[in-house]
């Protein structure tokens, strides 16, 4: 698997981008529904060296992100929300990170949010992902109301982002886990 998203993107809110990072999103959501098959013992089993997370919880952790995500995407199409505001706080070192696509390892701690518990729930996270999956074609229905709406729902590291700003950020941090389980699988061969 390669890291495609690296590289200079000029506007992150343009359909043309949008699409590309949808489509994207849908390949690695794939992905990671295929990891979710695989034998248990196998995901739970550590990979020292490599993360402290074995794979099943770096693909919890993926799904809880995602699922936040997407919501967040949703919010801004919807118009209205606790979190939707003005873009005050647009931070351009995080905005350099989603243009690269390409998130440094091990520089950012998960928020408590989105860590993974310490047994994870397969079935739920099969479950949570159907809903990723429903809410994403909500948003791909609504694309021309992302794109018009200029308020953003704040990311904790990120600053505020837009609701495509959103979709990129779920992109690149699902393909930056699938890379680190890339690595795992590749270290137990």
């Amino acid at each position: 698997m390669q890291n495609e998203l690296e590289g200079p993107v000029a506007d992150l809110n343009t359909a043309a981008q949008l699409d590309r990072d949808l489509a994207g999103l849908r390949w690695a959501l794939a992905r990671v529904r295929c990891l979710l098959a695989m034998e248990p013992a196998e995901l739970t089993r550590p990979t020292p060296g490599i993360s402290e997370w074995p794979i099943a919880k770096q693909l919890n952790h993926v799904i809880l992100a995602n699922d936040l995500s997407v919501r967040n995407a949703a919010t801004v199409i919807k118009g209205k929300g606790m979190l939707l505001r003005e873009p005050t706080n647009r931070d351009a070192e995080g905005l350099a990170i989603l243009a690269r696509g390409r998130f440094p390892r091990g520089q950012a701690e998960a928020p408590r949010f989105v860590r993974p518990p310490e047994e994870v729930d397969l079935a739920l996270c099969n479950q949570l992902l159907d809903e990723v999956e429903a809410e994403l074609t909500g948003i791909e229905d609504a694309r021309a109301a992302l794109l018009a709406e200029e308020r953003c729902v704040p990311h904790q590291a990120l600053g505020d982002l837009t609701g495509a700003e959103w979709i990129r950020f779920a992109r690149g941090h699902t393909v930056h886990h699938l890379l680190i389980v890339r690595d795992q699988l590749a270290a137990r061969r």
